[in-house]
């Protein structure tokens, strides 16, 4: 099956694309690195963004590759990683001149369609749904404000480090918005059997969510859709013949592991933090010696309120890496939250920088705490998980403590004791024995990603139910 999402500049295709991919175990074919790989070759050799034989010879000779490490894909050229110079300002102000060239639509119509073959594939661009994928089954055009595309292009440039006027971006977005539509080979339309996606006012797990969505209804009136889904049905339940109860670990083989200890500051803050919880909110701890263990540790907890990171970083006797979206860390609040344990994420892509830091926490003894679900919930409704849980789980062999949060979204009610705020731990799970039966990949990160979803589930109802 191949997705193609198109839209002009700075709308979302990029991130919301390689989301999706990732959702769904689909390829992703980046084209604007594609595209900004022959502006850079161009560059190098003094090619102008003009047909001739100069810059056919440089097509016909061009040596461009994908290379996959620790799941992120980087493009060479003629063997040398050029994934970070190809992102430069230089290369982007000429980027455009040079698309526009047919005989370098020519080529990368080739190169698309070839990295296609035999794939399931999610594509990004301006003509892919037009051009390059006429028959895709599923279309979708992002379209956005031009204020809202530009807000996101300097909130970009900020994350790094770069300083921009607001006027500026939005001017250059016009214009390349004009430059995109109104050339001769391949203009930026909307194919007339597209999906229309406004996401002006959506978050990126919004519009992710849409998407996923509109590909698992195509992809169920596919030829052999039915089959498709029957192998993978059959390939998962042979997989997890392992119940909950099969991955449970007992607390014993952990109690006798080291603990790092707290800094200074950030046991003070947890004393203060945890009195004030409970002389306003009543919170009550279940279960809370399932915490007294040693050794790296996961926390994997249910997520409806803002609140709910220190919320349950006070049942935990133990001091605790969060894991937060990037967003969060603006000034003065960013090395506040820092200097407490939190680590940012870039959200919609795989983020090799935080899943460094991860591990590195864990290697030494430390505890994080992620929300599997990726993003907050409605009251009572538990989330599907995503497969980075079980993706550090595999990778480091830390085991997982599931945590419930029950009544932050009525602090209200909580001050005045009408309800109050409860915090449950479960039972700690390792991954070793779906390893030992075989899985791995995202079959394996699927698998356990829904086990521990299921003892977060034991918990809510250990609590009552959700209200």
């Amino acid at each position: 099956m191949i997705i193609t999402i198109d839209g002009p500049a700075a709308s979302g295709k990029s991130t919301t694309a390689r989301a999706v991919a990732s959702h769904l175990g689909m390829a992703f074919l980046d084209t604007g690195a594609l595209y900004r790989s022959i502006t850079l070759a161009a560059m190098r050799a003094g090619i102008e963004p003009v047909e001739g034989p100069a810059m056919e010879e440089l097509l016909s000779g061009l040596e461009l590759s994908y290379e996959y490490v620790d799941g992120d894909a980087r493009l060479l050229l003629a063997g040398v990683d050029i994934s970070a110079e190809i992102r430069t300002s230089e290369v982007t102000a000429l980027v455009s001149p040079y698309s526009a060239l047919a005989c370098v639509r020519r080529e990368m119509v080739k190169l698309q369609r070839g990295f296609a073959e035999g794939r399931d594939l999610v594509a990004e661009g301006r003509d892919m749904g037009s051009v390059v994928f006429p028959d895709a089954p599923l279309k979708v055009f992002l379209k956005s404000d031009p204020e809202e595309r530009a807000r996101r292009r300097v909130r970009d440039f900020e994350g790094q480090g770069r300083e921009v006027d607001l006027a500026t971006v939005l001017a250059e977005l016009r214009q390349r918005d004009e430059y995109d539509s109104g050339r001769e080979h391949s203009p930026l339309i909307t194919p007339a059997d597209a999906v229309i996606l406004d996401n002006s006012r959506l978050s990126i797990e919004e519009q992710v969510e849409a998407v996923v969505k509109l590909a698992v209804e195509r992809r169920a009136l596919l030829p052999g859709a039915d089959e498709a889904v029957e192998v993978e049905e059959t390939e998962s339940a042979a997989a997890v013949n392992l119940s909950l109860a099969d991955l449970l670990l007992p607390p014993e083989k952990l109690r006798g592991l080291p603990v790092p200890r707290m800094s200074p500051h950030y046991r003070a803050v947890w004393h203060i933090l945890r009195g004030l919880f409970r002389l306003l909110y009543g919170i009550r701890f279940h279960n809370e010696e399932q915490s007294a263990v040693g050794g790296p540790l996961l926390v994997a907890a249910n997520h409806i309120a803002a609140i709910d990171p220190p919320v349950s970083g006070t049942i935990m006797h133990r001091e605790l890496t969060f894991v937060a979206k990037r967003e969060l860390f603006i000034p003065v609040f960013g090395r506040l939250i820092a200097k407490f344990g939190a680590i940012p994420i870039n959200r919609g892509k795989f983020d090799r920088v935080c899943m460094d830091l991860i591990h590195k926490r864990l290697a030494s003894g430390g505890t994080v705490i992620i929300f599997p679900e990726g993003t907050r919930k409605p009251v009572g409704k538990l989330g599907r998980p995503k497969v980075g849980l079980g993706m550090i789980a595999a990778e480091t062999g830390a085991p997982v403590l599931p945590l419930y949060i029950k009544g932050t979204t009525r602090l209200g009610r909580a001050f005045f004791r009408r309800s109050r705020i409860d915090v449950y731990l479960g039972r700690h799970l390792q991954i070793e024995p779906l390893v030992a039966a075989g899985l791995e990949g995202r079959d394996l990160y699927t698998a356990f990603g829904r086990i521990v979803m299921e003892e977060i589930a034991r918990l809510q109802g250990e609590a009552g139910g959700a209200n």
